[in-house]
């Protein structure tokens, strides 16, 4: 793995240290807000701040920090955000405070990285050489020896989700301890990935797009998705009784929301509508400004 890797014993070590800190959940944090109690994320004891700081959208080391100090201990990341500067920014930003934090991020395996289609040796060893290079990439990136959380980014074509090489690879990292667990992140199209994954229960974790209206346009690409929000809604609570973790996004993508007419509509009532649903770990919601990390973590 090269000179980021550690020992299973170094790795547990750390991770423990980590959880001692993280585990004692407190109402208040600095600045006077208030962060909802911890949830449980996975199968590995991880825990995580309802908000998940989505740190996609940020160039500012400044703004992470400031999450963090409101209570925030969830940072999504990835490896093709910003060709890699957004890793970058994450790695600086929680530097001093690496026990403190939780870390996602994910890393995928492109078309044209794969002449072999998966197929053969040459195809198990493409795969196995992609993943590798963008692992130790992520690692160097995040200045860190491990990664809480390590998703396949995107995942649509099931054969190669669930081919056996990734899956290795995957395992060979948490029993290294360079990863604590393993997921994947998809759109509402591939449901059945996730029912896939319930029956074979070899991902942790996964993450999809979840809000009060059931659908959302990107913001980005401006592409439309929607999706059945009862069939969505029964396979997460299976998924969740089968102890794997589920991380939401484009929650605020479904626009604002209000329980009641006593209530104006919000991004954030958008955020507690997802969190009203126990099998929710964490949403993560792109924070732009810290005026919106006020808003999402006031009392």
């Amino acid at each position: 793995m090269g000179k980021n890797q550690i020992s299973r014993k170094e790795f547990v070590a750390k991770t423990l240290g980590g959880i001692a800190v993280i585990g004692i959940v407190s109402d208040h944090f600095p600045g006077g807000s208030v962060v909802q109690k911890q949830r449980s994320l996975g199968p590995e004891g991880i825990m995580v701040t309802p908000l998940c700081f989505g740190a996609t959208r940020t160039n500012e080391i400044s703004l992470i920090k400031y999450g963090l100090d409101k209570g925030i201990n969830f940072i999504d990341t990835g490896r093709s955000y910003a060709n890699g500067n957004n890793e970058r920014i994450v790695g600086q930003a929680i530097a001093d405070i690496r026990n403190k934090v939780i870390i996602q991020t994910k890393i995928r395996l492109e078309e044209n990285e794969l002449p072999s289609k998966g197929k053969g040796k040459k195809g198990v060893d493409e795969i196995r050489a992609v993943l590798m290079t963008k692992t130790e990439e992520s690692l160097k990136a995040l200045n860190t020896d491990y990664i809480d959380l390590l998703l396949y980014h995107d995942a649509s074509d099931e054969n190669l989700l669930f081919h056996s090489e990734v899956l290795k690879f995957f395992s060979e990292m948490k029993t290294n301890g360079i990863i604590r667990e393993c997921g994947f992140s998809t759109h509402n199209d591939k449901i059945n990935l996730i029912e896939k994954n319930i029956s074979n229960r070899v991902y942790d974790t996964i993450m999809i797009p979840f809000n009060h209206k059931g659908s959302f346009i990107h913001s980005q690409s401006g592409r439309y998705e929607e999706w059945d929000q009862k069939r969505l809604i029964s396979v997460l609570e299976e998924a969740h009784k089968n102890g794997i973790g589920i991380v939401a996004m484009k929650s605020c993508s479904g626009g604002k929301y209000s329980p009641s007419e006593n209530i104006a509509p919000s991004f954030k009532e958008a955020v507690n509508w997802v969190l009203g649903h126990e099998f929710i770990s964490s949403v993560a919601v792109a924070l732009a400004n810290f005026e919106q990390i006020d808003e999402y973590t006031k009392v």
